[in-house]
């Protein structure tokens, strides 16, 4: 079974165990590919840099980070860093992983997106000089090889233009097109919450189920793009996408798996 995991950049994932976790279902046979996160880190670098982040809303009310060129620069740095810590605790744990970005050898190529659309105080207002991008292309034979070769593919932003720039792209996103274009069974999302909630300061109000058909209802707020994200994997062809807790101790892949968590279908 070909797996795709999105490991949240939240406060409070376990990556220790999500790793040691995906070594095992690696040695049981599993091909996996890991979309790592780092937006909490990046954060509190950004402020120990004396940078503040700054979020924007699209006009269809998605939020994301402004990447100017600075953020960018110091996106690939902890990203970057995130994923080659997930790869080395994999090899710990008896696995075998390799950590790349997504703009190496074009491996994911997006197109920028240039001016944009956003909503800033209740109006829509146009920008420019957004380093963000929209996925085109996946070199799915890269990723295969990969994979045959016996090793987790551990990816992280930004992904590549066609000019050969780089852009920051959504890892939400970029875990949904992995799954769509190589057709996998599993896409599952960790973040640190149990699943999708009925209301998000209550831990005990978790939807256990979600009919694709009745998606569009939960993507609201914060979870918005994850759960479009998933919509559209299963409008393609995955099997099954979950929204699982990424700050379990011991197995938190199996136990999505098992039937933790959100189930859309």
């Amino acid at each position: 079974m070909l797996l795709i995991l999105k490991f949240g950049g939240g406060v409070g994932i376990d990556l220790d165990s999500l790793a040691r976790n995906s070594a095992e279902l690696q040695k049981s046979g599993e091909h996996i590919v890991i979309v790592v996160g780092a937006n909490a880190k990046l954060s509190a670098t950004q402020k120990e840099r004396g940078i503040e982040p700054k979020m924007i809303t699209s006009e269809r009310g998605e939020k994301s980070r402004w990447t100017d060129l600075q953020t960018l620069e110091l996106l690939k740095e902890v990203y970057g860093g995130v994923a080659e810590e997930v790869a080395e605790l994999i090899r710990k744990n008896g696995g075998d992983a390799v950590a790349q970005l997504a703009s190496k050898d074009n491996l994911i190529l997006a197109r920028r997106h240039g001016r944009m659309r956003i909503l800033e105080d209740g109006k829509v207002k146009v920008v420019d000089g957004d380093l963000t991008g929209r996925i085109e292309k996946v070199d799915t034979a890269a990723i295969q090889k990969i994979l045959d070769s016996g090793k987790i593919l551990v990816l992280t932003p930004p992904v590549a233009t066609a000019d050969l720039q780089e852009v920051n792209v959504d890892g939400d996103k970029i875990a949904s097109r992995i799954a769509i274009e190589l057709k996998a069974e599993k896409l599952i999302f960790f973040s640190n919450t149990p699943g999708l909630l009925k209301n998000m300061e209550n831990e005990k109000s978790l939807i256990r189920e979600i009919p694709v058909t009745k998606a569009d209802e939960f993507a609201i707020g914060r979870m918005k793009k994850k759960v479009l994200s998933a919509k559209r994997a299963i409008e393609a062809g995955v099997v099954e996408v979950i929204f699982a807790d990424g700050r379990i101790e011991k197995d938190p892949i199996s136990a999505a798996l098992s039937g933790g968590g959100t189930r859309i279908f």
